[in-house]
């Protein structure tokens, strides 16, 4: 059996204390719970005792968020559907008869469009919860095919009554 060996990219840093692990980089920072300690020499990483396959697609994960990012592009599909950001807080008009008002966390970064808005992080498991926690506002109608949609999905609309 290998051991399993993680090499750091440069510019990434990456500490254990009291079950948490923290990894660090130009994008943010991500920290997750293990059991597993972490020994470093160089830029090469070795956990001891051995991360689970789930903890080491976490910090894979993590790596690759505080190196590269992450993004997640929604769009809003359908008659006065609006978003407008507010200091820490998205402020949506989706046809309730009140405006929706959703706070922001603090990993997660948001740019605003016209009928567009892209969620940056460099936490992937914080950004898909926020993402879907939007979108529950306003799932995208099977009929119309109005709602919340990720960028590159494709509602497949029903066949409306035939009289």
């Amino acid at each position: 059996m290998t051991t399993p060996v993680f090499r750091l990219p440069i510019g990434v840093r990456c500490s254990s204390n009291n079950g948490k692990i923290s990894v660090s980089g130009s994008k943010g920072a991500v920290i997750f719970d293990s059991v597993s300690n972490l020994y470093r020499k160089g830029n090469m990483v070795l956990f001891l005792p051995y991360l689970t396959p789930y903890e080491s697609s976490l910090f894979t994960q993590a790596i690759f968020g505080v190196v590269l990012g992450y993004t997640i592009e929604l769009q809003l599909k359908g008659i006065g559907y609006r978003v407008c950001k507010n200091k820490k807080t998205l402020i949506f008009s989706l046809g309730y008869s009140k405006s929706v008002i959703v706070d922001i966390p603090e990993d997660v970064s948001v740019n605003l469009g016209k009928k567009t808005f892209s969620l940056i992080s460099a936490n992937l498991g914080v950004l898909q919860n926020f993402a879907s926690s939007i979108r529950r506002y306003r799932y995208p109608d099977s009929y119309k095919g109005a709602g919340v949609l990720y960028e590159n999905e494709i509602i497949v609309c029903k066949e409306g009554k035939k009289t």
